[in-house]
């Protein structure tokens, strides 16, 4: 028997996604913003060609049971998706979040009393149109309950046999606060200097980015994260060597003028991590000084 699954959130993300589980053989729905049932055919274009299905798509009204939700939107739109739907769960539903940025994790997990599964990837995927989503970079993702606590579920087993899934993380956080740290860097730079990833290791950007790459490390050293500070800066460089031609979702936000996640990822890390800690807080200007920009409104706003 296929399992069910639901998908908020049918972007990008929520498209490439759509795709990957069908193929795995679960049986997927996505849910939009707009009231009713309907059908709607999606194209998946990668490199080795394109394939189409139709899904169904419901809206925010529609009823029955939830078992199991993939959370596929923004970061700062997570927690709203959940508990808008929430009236579908069940005491057995569980919630996957492929997010990105950090610090809504455990009132997402609340909704569920635990069963959630935080999920890090690095696949990349845009929508041109509305009915089509295209592949960027497969990437590799990985999943782990959010408490650390249970054994995988039973489907997992379907995923392991897919080429994108990489592992299943017993300490889902700390691969959350490694993609944390990177993205701290990368997002907010190629978004404020309007560059590719890849231009950020050329001249006159270099320097500035080894800047914030021993910022972002001072933070995790004085939170007691040693090993993420030291292997940060090849983790960076790999990032950006295999990203080289795209452009960040933070870098695409701010091009339209929407909503980016800069509070998710760099608030996160420079205003509610390691709070708990008592040593001196590293100074971090160059990170700060992102982050007041990003948080000014856009011109005519």
């Amino acid at each position: 028997m296929k399992t069910r699954c639901h998908i908020v959130g049918p972007g990008a993300m929520g498209g490439l996604f759509a795709f990957r589980l069908k193929a795995a053989g679960f049986d997927v729905s996505l849910i939009g913003r707009c009231r009713g049932i309907r059908q709607q055919e999606l194209t998946l274009l990668a490199e080795a060609g394109g394939q189409t299905a139709v899904f169904t798509i419901e809206g925010p009204d529609a009823k029955g049971p939830i078992h199991l939700l993939w959370i596929t939107t923004k970061s700062y739109s997570a927690l709203e998706a959940a508990t808008t739907l929430s009236h579908r769960f069940t005491p057995e539903t569980v919630i996957v979040t492929l997010g990105n940025g950090m610090g809504y994790h455990e009132r997402l997990s609340e909704l569920v009393s635990g069963k959630l599964i935080g999920g890090s990837t690095t696949a990349g995927c845009s929508s041109p149109s509305e009915n089509i989503r295209k592949l960027a970079g497969e990437g590799q993702t990985r999943l782990g309950w959010w408490d650390g606590t249970k054994a995988p579920p039973e489907w997992l087993a379907e995923l392991r046999k897919a080429p994108w899934f990489g592992d299943w993380e017993l300490n889902i956080e700390k691969s959350l606060l490694e993609k944390l740290a990177i993205n701290s860097i990368i997002n907010p730079m190629t978004a404020l200097m309007n560059i590719t990833n890849g231009e950020l290791v050329d001249d006159p950007y270099k320097t500035t980015l080894h800047c914030a790459i021993n910022e972002v490390a001072s933070i995790l050293h004085w939170s007691g994260h040693n090993e993420i500070a030291e292997n940060l800066p090849q983790r960076v460089f790999n990032v950006i060597g295999d990203t080289a031609s795209n452009s960040s979702s933070m870098r695409i936000d701010r091009q339209r003028h929407t909503q980016t996640e800069h509070e998710e990822i760099l608030g996160h890390l420079l205003e509610s991590f390691g709070e708990t800690t008592t040593l001196e807080k590293p100074a971090t200007p160059l990170l700060s000084e992102w982050l007041n920009a990003l948080r000014q409104p856009y011109p005519n706003q």
